[in-house]
């Protein structure tokens, strides 16, 4: 039976539902088969396996989608995520003009200030620090006034520092993250890659139907992770996954275009699968 290779990071908040799905039966229920590779921290080369056809699905932000492409990566959006990117960061400076923002070179936060941001900011200084570790680190020595994140560095942060989220990109109406798969295991096993998706649906529906102590309980015993960890999970709730949305991928693709990071715009029809039936 043809099986699903995944190479992901533990301790990323949206790798629960896989692990639980693997674990607790879910992927059984419907008939799929997952060879997972587990990391334990972020610094590991997801991406890079992806490219190399070592791993057959990838989650990530859309921008890494448009980077396959650029690399003749062929690959097919599948699913929507949960979105955790938020801008973090000291209270008293958010209307200040010139805030400082720390943010990666390559993720989304250049559009966000596009199409979300621009009321909210005023002339606001970008200061490009890839590792977000090391964004961590500038807002703790007050070299930032902010800083974006995806979680489980959101919580910490939080714990760490007298912060508030400015912005969450869950609020917005566009949806910047998915999954993707390679665009021939896609479509040679279309019923596979969907009945993964309703598996992790399905772990992920259950799990947010948990109390505060037995969503601690399931991290502790089903995933194995810290006790740090699963308490950073409480109030942790999965969006629903839903069919990539056509105008959300053209509206990147469009804003990419323009900056000279595609060379020209691409058409989401052809490259989102319909996995979700209305």
């Amino acid at each position: 039976m043809t099986k699903i290779r995944l190479y992901q990071n533990k301790t990323n908040p949206l790798v629960l539902p896989i692990i639980l799905a693997d674990r607790l039966g879910y992927f059984d229920r419907y008939q799929t088969v997952v060879d997972l590779e587990l990391a334990e921290s972020f610094q590991f080369h997801s991406n890079k396996s992806f490219v190399d056809n070592e791993v057959d699905g990838v989650m990530g932000d859309l921008t890494f989608f448009f980077d396959y492409l650029k690399q003749g990566k062929e690959a097919v959006v599948t699913s929507t995520l949960t979105r955790t990117i938020q801008l973090i960061g000291y209270p008293e400076a958010l209307k200040k003009r010139g805030l400082r923002v720390g943010a990666a070179r390559k993720g989304l936060f250049p559009f966000f200030m596009d199409y979300d941001l621009k009321e909210m900011l005023e002339d606001p200084e970008i200061v490009w620090i890839d590792n977000t570790y090391e964004r961590i680190n500038a807002l703790e020595n007050k070299e930032i006034d902010a800083l974006v994140a995806i979680e489980p560095f959101i919580t910490q942060i939080r714990k760490l520092l007298p912060t508030a989220v400015f912005w969450d990109s869950a609020a917005s109406d566009k949806t910047m993250v998915m999954w993707c798969f390679d665009k021939a295991f896609y479509q040679k096993n279309p019923l596979l890659v969907k009945n993964f998706h309703l598996a992790l649906e399905a772990a992920a529906a259950d799990f947010n139907q948990l109390s505060p102590d037995e969503k601690i309980g399931q991290c502790l015993e089903v995933a194995d992770y810290s006790q740090e960890a699963a308490e950073e999970m409480v109030h942790f709730m999965f969006e629903p996954q839903k069919n990539y949305s056509v105008r959300d991928f053209e509206l990147l693709a469009n804003w990419l275009a323009e900056d000279g990071q595609l060379a020209e715009s691409l058409k989401g029809q052809d490259y989102i699968a319909q996995i979700y039936t209305e």
